[in-house]
């Protein structure tokens, strides 16, 4: 029998820099929208049947390699406590935790954390439902304040899971900033499981990140933030007036999330006494993903206090399942 503890939520405290980012990012040039706004309910629900796509390469490798190594991820795993960042219907985790938790002595702690309520909810009770022996402890918020509230609490043996390449999602600094948070929530020889995708010919990874012919989920997924800041502030964006595409920028080494209005638009957000004006094909970006070379990740741990313990790889289009040791 598994246990839902109450759900903490400190999503209060990440309103201010959340709101302060999209204010500066919808009135600066170029223009963007945070990607915290793409995962409510319903973002979260379209990502899910994204990675159900054949063409979306990131899902399925990953998941090849998970399916592939459970075993001996779990075998050098031995620990007390999981943390997810990002868990959305944690479907990957599921794997993970029903081998654990069969193998756990006593109960397993599982803290996922997100900044949907409603999907925390709906994880959390349906993992309750289908493996014994967790103890699900949910955190509404971002990583940062749900990786702060793990902090705070009596040090155990814990693993870190982040998949799903999203640590491509942010900028470098952002990036080093989450790793360093992660590395001061744990203790020297905690894990972390990560996903990373590795950069490749642009033909491949525009096709995976693009909708296919006959499906509009991508397209979608995007303009679902519009939706979203329509409620969360009382706007008025027209999601049907937008187009969308996701284009590598050969340059930077990520993919770009861009969409705009097909004839000039005024928008306004009541609640944040924000209006404007965007131009007929004016970009805005609302997700990026960045795709790593080797020497740049090898630092990138090295500075934040992270080493390689096991690498388990998807040659075929160079993505990586990663387990991570603290030193």
């Amino acid at each position: 029998m598994s246990v839902v503890n109450d759900l903490i939520d400190v999503r209060v405290d990440d309103a201010t820099s959340e709101v302060r980012d999209l204010i500066s990012g919808l009135s600066g040039v170029p223009r963007l929208i945070p990607t915290v706004y793409g995962y409510d309910e319903r973002g979260s629900e379209l990502y899910a049947q994204i990675c159900d796509l054949k063409t979306y390469y990131p899902y399925h490798a990953e998941w090849e390699l998970l399916t592939r190594n459970v075993n001996s991820i779990c075998d050098l795993a031995n620990v007390s406590e999981v943390v997810e960042l990002g868990c959305g219907t944690a479907t990957k985790s599921e794997l993970l935790l029903n081998r654990m938790s069969a193998e756990s002595r006593a109960p397993l702690k599982y803290v996922p954390i997100d900044v949907s309520e409603e999907m925390l909810r709906k994880t959390s009770a349906r993992l309750a439902d289908s493996i014994d022996g967790l103890e699900i402890a949910p955190i509404a918020g971002d990583y940062h304040s749900g990786l702060s509230v793990v902090e705070r609490r009596p040090k155990a043996s814990r693993l870190f899971l982040f998949m799903g390449s999203s640590l491509g999602n942010m900028s470098e600094e952002k990036r080093r900033e989450l790793l360093k948070s992660i590395r001061a929530a744990g203790r020297c020889g905690d894990l972390m499981l990560v996903g990373v995708d590795f950069d490749k010919p642009r033909s491949l990874l525009e096709t995976a990140y693009n909708d296919p012919p006959g499906y509009d989920l991508w397209h979608n997924f995007l303009t679902n933030r519009l939706t979203c800041l329509n409620r969360m502030f009382h706007g008025d964006f027209d999601p049907f007036a937008f187009d969308s595409r996701l284009t590598y920028n050969t340059d930077a080494f990520r993919m770009e999330a861009q969409i705009w209005p097909r004839s000039d638009i005024e928008f306004c957000l009541a609640d944040l006494n924000l209006r404007g004006v965007i131009k007929a094909g004016e970009r805005v970006t609302v997700d990026t993903s960045h795709k790593f070379k080797p020497d740049e990740l090898d630092e990138l741990l090295d500075s934040t206090g992270m080493r390689i313990m096991e690498a388990c790889e998807e040659s075929a289009v160079k993505y990586s399942l990663l387990l991570l040791e603290m030193t």
